[in-house]
């Protein structure tokens, strides 16, 4: 029986784990990525004045991340990254104080309670208030309440008689890295998921993780290994330029000078891509043209090096500062010698977009370092101004949308979730797919259905997962 191929377009989270889960399956694959190297927005560069490699943005994910773990333990890297065993946050106010979120060893939700309680950032009454809306979240049946993704969480929140500073010192605390934007922009209903899923099912749903190596040495080169090791093929630096039909079926997909054909074709490149690769009947079909909808928000890393340490800390959430949430690479990654390695990582970065680097830069330095005790230093200022996909209210639908709208034709998204038929869960989640997916016979079914339906990964800072 003649075994049938599959073409792959785009090479970051969602295309690797759709083409590895078909090379695991036996399926001949060819994955092509336009740039020179895999991993979409997770991916790293040698800084050869210093000799370390420098990852586009922090990028961790969380315990409720399974199939992200699972994807991690397939290609072999998981001895690569670090999970915590118990979900510890350190929060640093720079008017309260510091404070601890971390599990206690308690069922959930109460695992949660004794750290909020001791939250200096709250007033006592705000604390209540807080105890009140985590028992409304965990009650809420968001398959439900369909009118939730017409409000941001923010309104869902003030509803529930929740402060300003117990919003911006809490709630957004938690949200803005996760969901990519700030409370009055994000959806109530992802919010709602990212809560639920990530710290309210589990004890060890909010344990954080991250990469102890760059970000290409941990996937890109780790999952074009896995392809090439089963049979499949990796193409770099091609990009897809479009894609032709025959009788409503995918025939070819398109690049320079040469056409492919396969029996199965994904597409895994980012959304505002995917309308110019389709012929014009098609982009303009519901389906496939509320993608043009679809908004991002810009993420800011600013990378620093110094020649002695400035901070101790692994890495810490801020609050009542610029800074969001710090992380010591020179400890995360186990890096030798003197100097200190920080990068500070800013999501829903609006405001940040319109200033010079140097101001960028500058801004950060007096926040990172004592007065008293000045130090040496050489900064890398990583901007990206659509870097990850906006949560915004009304982004969470897609249950109604039709499933196959192309024969032989699948898209992977963001999250993953149902882009290959996920085989578990769904940022990627809040944190649970890889765009994988099974079927009898080949081993692989890839379905379109809610591939819409973006429920973004509880990747603190990430910006995307799969």
């Amino acid at each position: 029986m003649t075994r049938r191929t599959a073409v792959v377009a785009g090479g970051g989270l969602a295309g690797l784990a759709a083409a590895c889960q078909l090379a695991e399956s036996a399926v001949p694959v060819l994955l092509l990525e336009k740039r020179p190297f895999l991993g979409g927005r997770a991916y790293s560069h040698q800084d050869k004045s210093i000799g370390v490699e420098v990852d586009n943005g922090q990028h961790v994910f969380l315990g409720c991340c399974t199939e992200y773990i699972a994807f991690l333990k397939r290609l072999g890297a998981w001895e690569q990254a670090h999970l915590q065993k118990r979900m510890r946050v350190p929060v640093i106010d720079k008017v309260w104080g510091a404070s601890m979120l971390q599990s206690a060893p308690l069922p959930p939700p109460l695992h949660l309670l004794p750290s909020l309680l001791g939250f200096k950032s709250l007033s006592p009454a705000e604390k209540l208030g807080a105890i009140y809306a985590f028992a409304q979240i965990r009650s809420v049946k968001r398959e439900k309440s369909t009118q939730l993704d017409d409000l941001t969480f923010e309104d869902w929140l003030q509803k529930r008689r929740q402060t300003p500073n117990a919003i911006r010192s809490l709630w957004n605390l938690i949200v803005q890295p996760t969901l990519n934007d700030e409370m009055s922009r994000v959806s109530a209903d992802l919010a709602l998921m990212v809560f639920q899923e990530g710290f309210l099912s589990s004890r060890d749903g909010a344990n954080v993780g991250w990469a102890r190596v760059g970000l290409t040495s941990l996937l890109g080169e780790a999952a074009r290994r896995y392809i090439e090791e089963r049979g499949g093929e990796v193409r770099t630096g091609v990009p897809v330029t479009g894609i032709e039909l025959e009788d409503g079926r995918v025939s070819r997909v398109l690049m320079d000078g040469e056409a492919l054909t396969a029996d199965a074709f994904v597409l895994a490149v980012p959304p505002p891509a995917v309308l110019p690769l389709l012929p014009a009947p098609v982009a303009s079909d519901p389906f496939f043209a509320r993608i043009a909808s679809i908004q991002v928000s810009p993420i800011v890393n600013v990378h620093m090096w110094y020649d002695r340490p400035v901070w101790q800390g692994k890495f810490a959430a801020f609050l009542n500062t610029p800074v969001q949430w710090a992380f010591n690479k020179t400890r995360l990654w186990g890096l030798e010698g003197p100097g200190q390695y920080i990068d500070i990582s800013l999501s829903g970065a609006h405001e940040f977009i319109q200033m010079s680097n140097a101001e960028i830069v500058e801004m950060f330095r007096k926040e990172m370092e004592s007065p008293r005790r000045k130090a040496a230093r050489r900064d890398l200022l990583a901007a990206a101004g659509g870097a990850a996909i906006a949560a915004g209210p009304g982004d969470a639908g897609g249950e109604s949308l039709p499933g196959r709208r192309l024969d032989r034709h699948r898209l992977a998204g963001d999250d993953g979730e149902r882009c290959a038929q996920r085989s578990d869960g769904g940022r990627q989640h809040a944190g649970r797919n890889n765009g994988t997916g099974r079927e009898g016979g080949s081993g692989v079914r890839l379905n379109s259905r809610r591939c819409l339906r973006r429920r973004p990964p509880v990747a603190i800072l990430h910006r995307s997962y799969l």
